[in-house]
């Protein structure tokens, strides 16, 4: 009994949007983003699913192992998010705007995405940021 309460709180409290596996400070032209770092295929799976809201200036970044062809959806994700798509040296390649609970996947032009960002939507157009800037501070 005690290892299915246990088990049971530990799936509670992972399903509850604890932090993923740290966080990285990045700098996008001169705005500061906090990001959670999501690099074990369960952190990327969850992503930002389940929670009610996101703080201003932070957001979830997503590390792949190898430069690929990626993909999200919003499954379970209540929170209006931009993503962007990044290359091996940090250089945005694409932005889209997601929608709550849209199940139907967004996926990248590029087959060249190392790592992917989410952030509240608008962050990146309210602060005029475009594909071809490069984000400083990413993790490795």
């Amino acid at each position: 009994m005690k290892k299915a309460c246990l088990l049971a709180l530990g799936l509670a409290v992972w399903t509850a949007g604890c932090s993923a596996g740290g966080e990285a400070r990045l700098k996008i032209g001169d705005h500061p983003l906090v990001v959670e770092v999501a690099d074990t295929p369960g952190e990327q799976v969850l992503g930002l699913m389940n929670r009610d809201s996101l703080a201003a200036d932070r957001g979830m970044i997503f590390i792949f192992g190898e430069p690929k062809k990626a993909s999200f959806w919003m499954k379970n994700t209540s929170i209006p998010l931009d993503l962007a798509f990044l290359d091996s040296e940090g250089v945005i390649l694409e932005i889209y705007p997601l929608v709550p609970f849209e199940e139907a996947r967004v996926v990248s032009k590029s087959d060249r995405v190392a790592y992917a960002i989410e952030t509240n939507r608008d962050w990146f157009s309210s602060r005029g940021l475009k594909p071809g800037l490069k984000v400083q501070g990413l993790p490795r």
